[in-house]
């Protein structure tokens, strides 16, 4: 039988399934419910193309990733910035990829609360793809798609995680000039099936959100976390025990393993552009005399493809900023989530049925009670946190 990443190191990406010429893999919930492949062995035939194909195993990750960056830019769009989750800068790429006729590929949900990439060819559907996702998308068939479309000469963009990206490259084995891809910084993935388990219990423990058919993870009017089911009755931000899914990923305790040894992250990305909320700009260095209150992306361009597709961007406003200051507050872009001991008890936690949020949050001690923290939700549970930080921000520039 084929040998593959352990259940320790894969990062659930996909390559395996989608180079697979005889349809016996598939990816799906296995271990703590993170996606792994599944290897139907009376399907294989052993021709060990899923070995060659996967990043982890086949040890050319080296091979796709560039050299160490070195451009750092603040960045707002100013058709998207009010909707997207920071400054909109996937929305600007995307717009440009359009544009020349392309197609984008990012993390959509689908079939209420699943999250999966699909594809999308006009501007009026971005809204899917916009919004961060805090939970790892199946990519289902995509590279092969991709794959397909790019020998037509179509431009492409796709954008995802960074062993996602990774995973995409290694599937291809070469570069396409009409691929462009977008890799996020990311903290690390918690699995679908602990999010909807989560959704769940909320739904149980507080019957007022039995009916909603939406989330949100961040605010699009005002820049931070604010998440928050979406329905014609209710879209009130989430705080406290109702908040328990963020408070555990904020403290790294619901990841997939790979992410604690991620072998994607550092200044040699494997995407063309890199992309973050830009967290802290200008507390370090350079003074940033703008208003961030609605928003500001940080953006790294690696490669001379990714600074070909940032000088054509149009309605945006780019600036550059020194790398430390980029790297201030986004520390995942060159290193891992910290392990935590009790990261499988809380994953077990939210994926039993017997186990309440509220227990959850005592249990583990979730919920941070620092005068701030308990300010801070105070201020987001009668709707002044975002008005008060608009202001503070104006009040700053």
């Amino acid at each position: 039988m084929p040998q593959l990443a352990t259940n320790i190191t894969c990062t659930g990406c996909g390559a395996c399934e989608n180079i697979c010429p005889y349809e016996a893999i598939q990816i799906k919930p296995g271990t703590e419910r993170f996606l792994l492949p599944v290897i139907n062995q009376d399907k294989c035939v052993e021709c060990k193309q899923c070995e060659k194909k996967c990043p982890i195993v086949n040890g050319k990750k080296e091979d796709f990733k560039n050299p160490e960056t070195t451009e750092a830019y603040a960045l707002w769009s100013s058709i998207d910035r009010t909707s997207s989750s920071s400054g909109g800068a996937f929305s600007a790429i995307a717009r440009y990829i359009i544009s020349q006729g392309g197609i984008i590929y990012g993390a959509a949900w689908r079939n209420g609360f699943e999250c999966e990439h699909i594809a999308i060819e006009n501007v009026d559907e971005l809204n899917l793809l916009r919004g961060s996702k805090y939970l790892q998308s199946k990519i289902n068939k995509s590279f092969k798609e991709i794959k397909s479309i790019l020998k037509t000469g179509r431009k492409i963009l796709f954008t995802g995680t960074p062993c996602q990206v990774g995973g995409l490259k290694s599937y291809l084995g070469k570069e396409y000039d009409n691929l462009i891809c977008v890799d996020i910084v990311c903290h690390g993935v918690p699995s679908n099936e602990l999010f909807k388990s989560y959704l769940n219990k909320l739904k149980i423990e507080y019957p007022k959100y039995r009916n909603a058919t939406g989330f949100e993870f961040r605010n699009r009017n005002a820049w931070g976390y604010a998440p928050h089911f979406t329905s014609e009755n209710s879209n009130n931000t989430l705080v406290g025990i109702k908040n328990a899914y963020m408070y555990a990923f904020d403290k790294s305790l619901i990841f997939r393993n790979s992410c604690y040894a991620c072998q994607f992250n550092g200044l040699k990305r494997v995407g063309d552009i890199t992309i973050a909320d830009f967290w802290g700009i200008g507390q370090t260095g350079i003074p940033f005399k703008y208003d961030v209150s609605k928003g500001v992306s940080l953006v790294l361009v690696n490669n001379d493809r990714g600074t070909y597709v940032m000088s054509q961007l149009n309605d945006v406003f780019m600036e550059k900023r020194e790398m430390c200051e980029a790297l201030k507050r986004n520390g995942n872009i060159i290193t891992s989530s910290p392990y935590s001991s009790k990261r499988e008890d809380v994953i077990n936690a939210f994926l039993s049925d017997g186990m309440t949020l509220s227990q959850i949050c005592k249990d583990y001690s979730l919920i941070t009670n620092t005068p701030k923290a308990i300010i801070e939700r105070f201020l987001t549970r009668i709707n002044l946190f975002f008005p008060l930080k608009y202001i503070y921000n104006k009040l700053h520039i």
